[in-house]
């Protein structure tokens, strides 16, 4: 049997692509809503969870930057270059966030549920 799971698959071909955009931006901004509370915290217990929240939201916009600068993209030059500004500053915050400099993801979260309110 192949490691792709038979019901990810029957699911992914009766979605739209901007469907399992809406699916996969909830499940990343649910995880990070998820940890913001141990972001508040003035130890956090658990750090494991809050690095794999906020990496997971980092690898989901640097996993969409080749699409979005794909020519064949029919996206208007400025969506194209707002959403690179989007993923620069989402890789400067999550930096920020892992250098212990910032412990404040609510903008991660608010420009996650943007999208999301645009993939509607």
């Amino acid at each position: 049997m192949s490691g792709t799971n038979p019901y990810t698959k029957a699911q992914n071909a009766l979605e739209t692509p901007r469907q399992i955009e809406y699916r996969l931006f909830s499940s990343v901004t649910r995880a990070l809503m998820d940890v913001r509370p141990l972001m508040l915290s003035k130890v956090p217990a658990d750090t494991s969870k809050i690095a794999y929240a906020i990496g997971w939201n980092r690898d989901m916009w640097n996993h969409l930057m080749p699409e979005v600068l794909d020519e064949k993209n029919p996206m208007s030059k400025d969506l194209k270059v707002s959403l690179i500004n989007i993923c620069l500053f989402v890789n400067k915050r999550t930096d920020e966030i892992t250098q212990g400099k910032s412990t404040d993801i609510e903008p991660l979260i608010a420009i996650n549920r943007n999208i999301m309110e645009g993939l509607k």
